[in-house]
């Protein structure tokens, strides 16, 4: 029989004792040893210095070698950190400075090729830089892709017309208006194909939401996020102000009937909003995000700044939640839950006079069904829907649901809804959008055949800021400065500069978009149809699975079939 050692034994008379939640040790704990080994380094290594002046070069090193020596038992005896080292000592502590200091430095400037890189291929973000410093994105000698390789090609040739007919005389345009058949709305026209999709204040530090409002303004429409109007319509452009589950900026604090706390709208603060910001176009209410779809959100009190407050009209320095449900939709099955949902919407339509859309990460395809049931028996459904990919964005959230969570890539999942509402004979009543790892006009071109009529990017938007990358947006460490409220690296970004990138990125993708448009013998980048396109994928497991086929793949063992 199995005897216990004495760790285990010593730990569970403290579990019995402490109960096991305050026995478990905290993320940042420090044995006492550990805090006076800490102290004693830290002093010697300060004593050091008028040592080797005053008391010559021997008794500094004699300074040194007890330092090491106190360092050396904390390393080995003293902490409980990491276990590496523990048995190792100050060695071990080489591996985790490396992997926390070098790590990823050394594999993005010195180890990545132009085809690599993670969440986003080196290549694509080229070419968003390239557009962002207004260069003609230009190569030679042929392409480094495989063109079977779909990370990199988007899952996508574009087929060109050799044989144009009269579309070589075409000049595309674009043009899209939101809401033109409400009674008592204000249309919203959308001039550009892409937009720049939600990022809150708070994720996003005051200057980089300024840049993008500057950035956007005569050009695309941005969207505030779930975070509050704020510094991104600083310049009076083109707004879509996003209502979340934490109704930040037009919300008070509720509580549900389990007691846990959850925020409703205030219909004056929001009433109030859109009447002293016309340049608010469209109200949007966010059911979820690809990043961390079916929860809420944290933004923990030392973010909570004043500014940051005033705008969510929040306490300062206290931690808000962003319930995982809107309080006004809550209701015993999915199909309640949207019919109070379009009562929601409703409201907001008659408090705003703008037209209201929804966004969200698909999970469950029978939903889709059921909403796509309800709005072809109520006139009160959403002007339109931003399909979210489910392959995360700019926001945090966890790994497991930034990872695994979610039904697949924003353009399979809005293919999908396309089709039903077309079933349905009611595609006119809404404006399909889509977001998620849509950087370039081929990623738009696919997105388009299969159904969007607007394209929305945060990560395009926040490469052409100056992003590179460095996957820091969740730590407050943002290396460039664009998520982080330190303000020595805020203070890196130059707003003219940076608004001026943002612009020329919204502008070059419309210009490209165009072009491709041209090339495949349309007017108009919506008129873009599937035969325009060659998928490739090297499996389609998920879709077999599902008995879908949203993307129009076939694919049997090695054979392509398009």
């Amino acid at each position: 029989m199995y005897q216990a050692s004495k760790y285990a034994k010593e730990f569970s008379k403290k579990v019995v004792k402490f109960g096991k939640e305050n026995s478990l040790v905290l993320p940042h704990f420090q044995p006492i040893l550990e805090k006076i080994s800490n102290f004693f380094c830290r002093l010697l290594l300060v004593i050091s210095v008028p040592t080797y002046f005053f008391y010559g070069i021997q008794n500094f090193i004699l300074v040194l070698i007890l330092t090491s020596f106190i360092f050396g038992l904390r390393e080995l005896f003293f902490q409980d950190s990491h276990a590496l080292v523990r048995i190792y000592g100050p060695l071990g502590r080489l591996r985790y400075i490396f992997e926390s200091e070098f790590r990823d430095k050394y594999l993005q400037y010195f180890n990545e090729t132009n085809t690599d890189g993670r969440p986003i291929p080196r290549i694509v973000r080229d070419y968003v830089y390239q557009k962002a410093h207004n260069v003609k994105s230009i190569a030679s000698f042929g392409t480094e892709l495989d063109i079977f390789d779909s990370e990199n090609s988007a899952f996508t040739r574009i087929l060109h017309r050799n044989f144009p007919g009269e579309s070589v005389l075409y000049k595309p345009s674009y043009e899209v208006t939101i809401g033109a058949k409400r009674k008592n709305v204000k249309p919203f026209k959308v001039i550009n194909t892409i937009n720049v999709s939600a990022m809150s204040y708070g994720s996003l530090n005051y200057k980089a939401a300024e840049i993008l409002s500057f950035g956007t303004k005569d050009v695309g429409y941005l969207n505030t996020g779930e975070g509050g109007y704020g510094p991104h319509g600083i310049s009076g452009n083109d707004i879509v102000f996003q209502i979340g589950t934490g109704k930040f900026g037009v919300g008070d604090s509720a509580t549900l009937q389990d007691g846990s706390p959850s925020r409703k709208l205030n219909e004056q603060l929001l009433k109030d909003l859109v009447r002293n910001n016309s340049n608010i176009k469209m109200i949007q209410i966010k059911i979820s995000q690809g990043a961390k779809p079916g929860l809420g959100g944290v933004l923990p009190g030392d973010k909570v700044t004043p500014e940051i407050a005033a705008v969510r009209k929040v306490e300062p320095w206290k931690t808000v939640i962003s319930p995982p449900t809107h309080f006004e939709t809550i209701a015993s099955s999915p199909k309640e839950t949207i019919l109070k949902l379009f009562d929601f919407i409703e409201k907001i339509r008659n408090i705003t006079e703008l037209p209201v859309g929804i966004k969200l990460c698909v999970g469950r395809l029978d939903e889709l069904d059921i909403l796509v049931e309800a709005m072809s028996s109520s006139p009160n459904g959403p002007d339109a829907i931003q399909i979210d990919g489910a392959d995360g964005g700019t926001g945090a959230g966890p790994n497991l649901f930034l990872n695994y969570v979610g039904y697949g890539g924003a353009v399979e999942t809005l293919a999908y809804l396309h089709r039903k509402l077309i079933s349905a004979k009611i595609r006119d009543k809404v404006v399909l959008s889509a977001s998620g790892r849509i950087l370039t006009p081929v990623h738009a071109s696919l997105a388009f055949a299969y159904g969007a009529e607007i394209i929305d990017t945060a990560r395009g938007a926040m490469f052409a800021m100056g992003c590179i990358q460095a996957l820091k947006c969740h730590t407050n460490h943002c290396p460039t400065g664009i998520t982080t409220n330190s303000p020595w690296r805020i203070h890196g970004l130059d707003l003219p500069e940076k608004s001026t990138r943002v612009h020329n990125y919204l502008k070059g993708f419309q210009t490209d978009m165009f072009e491709l448009t041209k090339v495949m013998g349309h007017k108009d980048p919506r008129d873009i149809r599937p035969e325009d396109l060659r998928v490739i994928s090297y499996q389609d497991n998920f879709a077999n699975f599902y008995k879908e086929d949203p993307l129009g793949i076939k694919v049997s063992g090695s054979n392509y079939e398009v």
